[in-house]
């Protein structure tokens, strides 16, 4: 009898258990349609203004082609394949290489300069605490203006005419004319914009000219990171920075082993940031010196402007195709360690 009463109670439960179950899948079927409804506007935005676009450039980067007679993937008409000869007119070019090389110097002095300076108006501005909204304003402005506006205000700083430029009118008014030559360094003041040295380096020659130009790149930028500073040390919590005093640590001491370590990953996104906009600089380079003098400043961005853009009829805009792909493949190789930190540092805190 026991048996008898136990073998249906388990065959009525067991339904019941499948019936519970069986509209889970078609429930999530339907939240999977509900969520790609709200994907879908913004992932044909994506496919048609980023996606289908990067697809062209790469295409066109194996055909010759010209900005009156351009290249289009669906019209045959205007196929003129000339497989990898771009890259190699490209790669094979001393102008390439002289922007690659002005290009790596802002690669290595922008986002070193924009991350320190902006790491120490932060905590400067953290350690004000009372006036640090009005400080933080001060920093920030630069920002509301484009890159093109602010190469025009310090092509005026830099003007070599003393009753124009802002910065010989100060060394006229100080009596300093600074120039000197130590060693495979060589300074002269003056013409900012031209011709104020260079250094030696043995495999190259570095125009100081470029520094003149990271300098007001680094002004109108620096405010990026100094929010993305602010914001991480307003979550800081008190505890570890009353309790690092408590313990007897100096004002350096809290900056170097809570403040900091606190910053990890806005440092990380601040140096990426700079490390992406280094890379493509144009508007700034281009409004300052057009690439001069002879192609001292000339950059990647501004090569590629030129091949395709400032010769019209003639076909050499797959090489400034092929000179953007190589530009992003190095982008790409540059900012993935950093992401992938980023990532993973984030993957790894919510694990704890």
């Amino acid at each position: 009898m026991a048996q008898q009463t136990t073998t249906p109670a388990t065959a009525t439960r067991m339904p019941a258990g499948d019936a519970r179950a069986a509209p889970r899948p078609a429930r999530r079927r339907r939240g999977d349609r509900v969520a790609w409804l709200f994907v879908a506007p913004l992932a044909l935005i994506f496919a048609g203004f980023y996606l289908w676009p990067a697809v062209q450039t790469i295409l066109s980067s194996f055909f010759e082609w010209s900005l009156l007679a351009p290249f289009d993937p669906l019209d045959t008409s205007t196929w003129y394949p000339v497989g990898t000869d771009n890259y190699t007119a490209a790669l094979s070019s001393d102008s390439f290489w002289n922007a690659a090389f002005n290009s790596l110097v802002w690669l290595i002095v922008f986002p070193v300069l924009v991350t320190g300076s902006a790491l120490l108006v932060s905590v400067l501005i953290w350690h004000l605490g009372r006036f640090a909204p009005v400080f933080r304003t001060v920093f920030i402005l630069p920002m509301t203006i484009s890159l093109a506006a602010a190469g025009v205000i310090w092509s005026f700083v830099y003007n070599s005419d003393p009753d124009v430029g802002l910065l010989n009118a100060v060394l006229r008014v100080l009596r300093l004319d600074i120039a000197f030559d130590l060693g495979p360094l060589h300074v002269r003041t003056g013409e900012w914009l031209a011709d104020i040295g260079s250094l030696d380096l043995g495999f190259a020659q570095l125009r100081l000219v470029n520094l003149a130009l990271i300098l007001p790149a680094v002004w109108a930028f620096a405010g990026f990171g100094v929010v993305t500073f602010t914001a991480g040390l307003s979550s800081l919590p008190g505890e570890l920075v009353d309790s690092a005093r408590i313990d007897g640590c100096r004002a350096g001491q809290v900056v170097r082993h809570v403040l900091i370590p606190h910053l990890r990953k806005p440092l990380i996104i601040t140096y990426v940031v700079s490390v992406i906009f280094a890379l493509r600089t144009f508007d700034i380079v281009y409004v300052m010196t057009e690439g001069g003098p002879a192609q001292d400043t000339t950059v990647l961005a501004l090569l590629l402007w030129q091949q395709a853009f400032a010769f019209l009829t003639e076909p050499r805009a797959g090489v400034g195709a092929a000179i953007a792909v190589l530009m992003a493949v190095v982008m790409v190789f540059l900012a993935y360690p950093y992401l992938r930190s980023l990532m993973g540092g984030g993957s790894g805190d919510e694990a704890r």
